[in-house]
């Protein structure tokens, strides 16, 4: 109640008020003192007010639809905003409508329509950098001509435009090391998978449909396949959130390289795990849900730079079970190598270690730090260059 009574009250302004206290007090007292010019200004002033009332009250009068071009976008691909009006009726009209675009209002002037006539306004969107993009609602103020009420018609909902890091063409074996479609083939052996390896003797227990009968007919006893298991290369990307890992404009450039490998592995339909920084205080990894495309970079699209822990501690927290072949671990220029050596270390033996370090601007190169590979990027079209290099063989 309070609420809905604060509410109602807010469409009075300033000058508003004043008058409804001239209203309510002058009348009053101007009767008891016998001033009759009190009294005709009290009367004057709840005229006016009163005169106020039909500009404010009543529902909407145009029909507004506020639509974006897309939902998702890189950065700097263009995006708008359309904004369609409709005039339903002879109710006036307005001639100008504001939409909120992030924490600025723009305001679309109208142009002058008749009954049934339709306008599309188009605004264009700033895509320079990542991030999300509230867009609406769009509202129109409604006011009389003496400034004493004004409301505010909410016309449409909010939607919200995602700017996503931007993504580059790499080649395919750069989403896993391992390019053949049964996998790579591990030293233990399975009484079922898809690598055919030998035959055995037939125990107590084993499926009669691994019997291979050509060569029981042949050798008169039962024998079995057996097989080696595969090993799928399940991809890893390591990324360091802490602000002491990067240099002016390398965060942006890092996160476009996981956006970039981790798309690549999730088209070549592999698993795939992105790992940030845990928060100060917990060793718990800070996974971000890769299931999808889109979740990826949605979960890309909200990450920032704070005082979390670095990339060792992104390493180890994930090392007891990497679930991978590959561990790509990206992180900025001014990452110590020392602590790159460290974070390689705490791998198994199993998973093959790739250091991606994000130098804006820097010429690329490729190096190894002990035995570990190390590209560096300064832009995003030098990864794809640098993934051919037979250095990271």
């Amino acid at each position: 109640m309070i609420e809905r009574l604060r509410r109602r009250a807010a469409i009075v302004t300033g000058w508003g008020w004043t008058l409804v206290g001239v209203a309510i007090v002058g009348g009053p007292l101007g009767v008891a003192l016998g001033w009759i010019e009190l009294v005709v200004a009290a009367s004057a002033a709840a005229l006016l007010v009163l005169a106020a009332l039909p500009w404010v009250v009543g529902q909407r009068d145009v029909d507004v639809q506020l639509a974006l071009s897309a939902e998702r976008v890189p950065v700097g691909q263009p995006a708008h905003a359309t904004l369609v009006v409709r005039r339903p009726g002879r109710i006036f009209a307005p001639r100008a409508i504001d939409v909120l675009v992030g924490d600025v209002t723009y305001r679309i002037d109208l142009p002058r329509l008749d009954a049934g006539d339709e306008s599309s306004q188009r605004l264009v969107l700033d895509t320079r950098r990542r991030g999300r993009v509230v867009v609406g609602p769009a509202t129109v103020l409604r006011t009389d001509p003496f400034g004493i009420l004004e409301r505010t018609h909410v016309l449409t909902v909010a939607s919200e435009l995602v700017v996503h890091p931007r993504i580059a063409r790499i080649p395919a074996v750069a989403a896993g090391l391992v390019r053949d479609l049964e996998g790579e083939a591990a030293a233990e052996l399975t009484a079922d998978d898809v690598a055919f390896h030998s035959l055995r003797d037939y125990h107590p227990g084993d499926e009669p449909r691994h019997v291979h009968w050509r060569s029981t007919a042949r050798t008169g006893q039962l024998l079995v396949r057996q097989f080696e298991p595969s090993k799928r290369s399940d991809t890893l990307v390591c990324v360091s959130t802490a602000a002491e890992d990067y240099g002016a404009d390398d965060f942006e450039l890092a996160l476009e390289i996981v956006a970039t490998i981790a798309t690549g592995a999730i088209a070549e339909r592999r698993r795939v795990r992105v790992v940030e920084s845990p928060a100060t205080g917990r060793l718990d990894p800070a996974p971000i849900d890769a299931r999808t495309r889109d979740r990826l970079l949605d979960g890309l699209t909200d990450l920032a730079t704070d005082r979390r822990l670095g990339i060792v501690d992104v390493v180890r927290s994930i090392a007891l079970s990497p679930q991978a072949s590959v561990a790509w671990i990206v992180v900025g220029s001014t990452a110590a190598p020392r602590r790159l050596r460290e974070a390689a270390g705490l791998l198994p033996p199993d998973v093959a270690p790739i250091v991606l370090r994000a130098d804006a601007l820097a010429p690329p190169s490729v190096g190894r730090l002990a035995r570990v590979p190390v590209l560096t990027v300064g832009l995003l079209e030098d990864l794809a260059r640098g993934l051919r290099s037979e250095a990271l063989a």
